[in-house]
């Protein structure tokens, strides 16, 4: 029977009130380091996982939510207010969907006993903005976070701050117990979180020596591996491990190969696929990667000649079929790109890319009703994780002679990419020429908001 691990424990906490406010903010200091992922394929996968160990949890105060940092180090955190985040270079060293779903059932846990809320409340000693800048620094990275996140914790760590970001032994403990229960009941093997903790283990779980002990939020003990492995034997052994967690294999792989070729370092992940194609020529997975790290580095003839192979190896695979249709987006041949982009919106998690893609290439063709109607169907379900659709909103208003409306687009387009300066200048403007309603409504709002802020809005005439 699966022990229930409660919202709460005996030890002081912050306020559930307190803890979502503190959230609030944490999430606006990670989200204003510009490093989290949104691409929603890869997203789609980690929270699909997630939401299936969550859904296994007790009633809980907080709505769990989960997050990729873009960044190599083996690392994952809990942070305010049961946002989970995992790093990209965790997920690319993890082997199959049980290890995923070993580290977030941790994670989790660590949550759910509000461990997290116990180690804000030592905290309080010291102020909570540095806190908030400790937290972020640790899951930024400070090897990777550029000078601006190393200040931030190294100022931190003048303070004494972050030695009380360490979880206690008995926090580990309970967080593997729960988390292990929490695996089987959401049919996972629980083995995933010993391979995946002797794989941490291994790489002495920040894959760095840049970071000081005690910023390594979980370090895989021995005691703890002894722990899992005899938490297994004693729930059924090697009968309980071999379970057939629903989530297909090739796509497992085929997402860390886009993690890899979207988002490392192009060089060096075309140089790790190109030697995995030397030693298994067919394998589909290694031609995809590849094939995303060469369009990033603008070698897209290559590119195609990848994605055409993957094709042929896994025939009609929605992943290649979407990748293609993007390179040949890139090489301006549009009208290639729209067939086989067809029916893709409707696979769980693409239609976000899907309509990107589709509605670029509608406009290239001079579609812009197509174009307008994907773009705007988009800005519905992610237009957050896609900024550059506001940019090419206000290229479809601009060919209709709508001033407005493209002052408009531009001003969101040039908010969310912080320039303020630009935001404010567009929105101004759209001011002079918008007639709808809502609209206008949201200008003010930003340019209110921005204001506020300090941002500057406009300097130009």
């Amino acid at each position: 029977m699966l022990a229930v691990v409660t919202a709460a424990t005996p030890c002081r906490a912050i306020s559930v009130s307190e803890e979502k406010e503190l959230a609030g903010r944490f999430m606006e200091a990670i989200q204003s380091r510009g490093r989290m992922i949104t691409d929603p394929i890869c997203l789609g996968l980690v929270r699909e996982i997630g939401n299936r160990i969550v859904a296994q949890l007790p009633p809980q105060p907080f709505e769990f939510s989960f997050h990729i940092m873009d960044s190599d180090q083996f690392n994952a955190f809990a942070a305010p207010g049961a946002n989970i985040f995992v790093n990209r270079g965790l997920v690319t060293a993890l082997d199959n969907a049980d290890e995923l779903a070993g580290i977030l059932a941790h994670e989790c846990t660590h949550a759910a006993c509000r461990h997290v809320s116990q180690m804000i409340d030592k905290s309080k000693l010291v102020n909570m903005g540095t806190l908030i800048g400790v937290l972020a620094g640790v899951l930024v990275g400070v090897g990777g976070g550029g000078d601006g996140a190393q200040a931030v914790v190294m100022g931190s760590l003048a303070a004494g701050q972050t030695t009380m970001l360490a979880y206690s032994r008995d926090n580990e403990k309970e967080a593997d117990q729960g988390g292990l229960g929490y695996l089987k009941a959401a049919s996972f093997s629980p083995k995933g979180l010993l391979t995946s903790l002797e794989k941490i283990r291994a790489n002495d779980f920040s894959g760095t020596d840049k970071i000081p002990g005690y910023l390594k939020t979980h370090p895989g003990s021995k005691e703890r591996l002894v722990y899992i492995e005899s938490w297994i034997s004693d729930h059924g052994g090697d009968r309980a491990a071999q379970v057939d967690n629903g989530i297909d294999a090739f796509r497992f792989n085929m997402i860390r190969a886009r993690f890899a070729g979207l988002f490392g370092d192009p060089e060096q992940t075309g140089a790790m696929f190109i030697k995995k194609l030397e030693k298994d020529t067919d394998n589909p997975v290694w031609h995809y990667g590849l094939a995303l790290a060469l369009a990033r580095s603008s070698r897209l003839d290559e590119a195609v000649v990848h994605l055409k192979r993957g094709l042929v190896l896994r025939m009609d695979d929605p992943m290649f079929r979407l990748a293609l249709g993007r390179v040949y987006l890139l090489q301006k041949e549009a009208e290639k790109a729209v067939p086989l982009l067809a029916g893709l919106e409707h696979i769980p998690g693409f239609a976000p890319q899907v309509l990107f893609v589709r509605g670029g290439a509608e406009m290239e063709m001079g579609r812009l009703d197509k174009a307008e109607k994907d773009f705007s169907d988009l800005l519905k379900i992610r237009g957050e994780a896609f900024p550059m659709v506001y940019f090419h909103l206000a290229r479809v208003a601009g060919e209709r002679g709508n001033p407005g409306e493209s002052h408009y687009f531009l001003g969101l387009y040039y908010h969310a990419q912080k320039d303020g300066e630009n935001a404010g200048f567009h929105l101004k403007k759209s001011l002079q020429k918008l007639t709808d309603p809502i609209k206008i409504k949201r200008a003010k709002v930003l340019l209110k908001k921005m204001k506020k802020t300090g941002k500057k809005t406009a300097s130009r005439s």
